[in-house]
């Protein structure tokens, strides 16, 4: 789907019927809800300002990721996610060309994206991986280990921290409020840069005075851990004004450098029942959209119990093949069918 011609407003209209779908696909089939519910505008501001045919989109475990699958061609299909024959609740390549690795894990985001970067700075290639990864994946160490290799390295890159529980570097007062907001504009980047470029040809004094500034900003400005490690931070940004979104991504995307953008989103946004921090609405079963009641599961068997019954009935048979008494076996299965009910 082509959105780079379209208005704010007209965004705003796609991301309201990207939501209705998603609730009235999850709620039929189950599926991950509040995750994606929350990250709409996020994966629509990605797809407005980078190209998804080139730049590699990269999302953490992935199961964020359903409206970017509504986005490239897949909008009817949709209808058959997670069910047999159908598409999968995860990015996967051999389903689309714009889903650029299997996912599935937590963490595992931002080193495959120091791997796409190095690649692409080795054939010289005018492409960005795009990273979309939530701050509950951003515990995992695996995440440093890559932005302490990425702030190295400094390749261009942009992470996308949909912060969506506010745990990290929550502002502190209107003044703080005031200066994230600053920092996501072209401007202050802009400024910024040209400060350190004066500054190179400054005496030591100057430079001295002026980094024990920006250190003392950085104390009450988010950010302060990202910037120590060599990568530009764009935020708090709100994680749900696309015209917000648009502007931090567009900045991020001309600084040809590694970027954290931080956005700020609502578990949910759009389905009152799952907005906030619920863990029932994550991933769920299939549900009644007006009341939100859970519906009944179906008799029909579950993948894990069809492998522990075939699984147990071979048990059996080689025990009897062997010689084993009969009775045991037939006690010993009794027990195990009563645990797995």
């Amino acid at each position: 789907m082509d959105i780079k011609n379209k208005s704010l407003e007209e965004l705003r209209e796609l991301c309201t019927q990207i939501r209705a779908r998603i609730i009235e696909v999850v709620s039929k089939n189950g599926g991950h809800l509040s995750s994606n519910m929350g990250a709409v505008e996020l994966i629509v501001a990605m797809h407005y300002v980078f190209d998804a045919a080139n730049d590699p989109f990269i999302f953490d475990v992935s199961h964020q990721s359903y409206a970017h699958k509504l986005l490239t061609d897949r909008w009817e299909e949709f209808g058959s996610l997670r069910q047999f024959g159908g598409i999968s609740g995860y990015t996967k390549p051999s389903e689309s060309k714009f889903d650029y690795f299997v996912a599935g894990h937590a963490s595992t985001s931002i080193s495959l994206a120091v791997g796409a970067a190095k690649a692409i700075s080795l054939k010289h290639e005018d492409r960005v991986p795009v990273v979309l990864i939530g701050d509950g994946s951003m515990s995992g160490g695996m995440t440093y280990e890559a932005m302490n290799e990425l702030g190295d390295l400094r390749l261009p890159c942009i992470i996308i921290l949909n912060d969506n529980k506010m745990s990290i570097s929550k502002p502190i007062g209107a003044f703080s409020k005031y200066l994230s907001q600053a920092m996501a504009g072209e401007t202050y980047q802009k400024f910024k840069s040209h400060v350190r470029e004066l500054l190179s040809h400054a005496p030591q004094s100057a430079t001295y005075m002026a980094k024990r500034f920006e250190n003392s900003l950085k104390l009450i400005i988010p950010g302060m851990y990202f910037e120590e490690l060599g990568l530009e931070y764009i935020g708090p940004v709100d994680g749900h004004n696309l015209a917000d979104l648009i502007s931090a991504l567009k900045t991020a995307k001309s600084a040809r450098k590694p970027v954290v953008v931080h956005a700020q989103t609502i578990k949910g946004k759009g389905y009152d029942k799952a907005e906030g921090y619920l863990e029932s609405w994550h991933g769920v079963g299939p549900f009644d959209i007006q009341s939100g009641e859970f519906k009944k599961k179906s008799a029909a068997k579950s993948a894990t119990q069809i492998y522990a019954e075939a699984l147990l009935s071979l048990a059996c048979e080689i025990l009897a093949s062997s010689g084993a008494n009969v009775d045991v076996i037939a006690i010993s299965k009794e027990k195990i069918d009563a645990k797995a009910h």
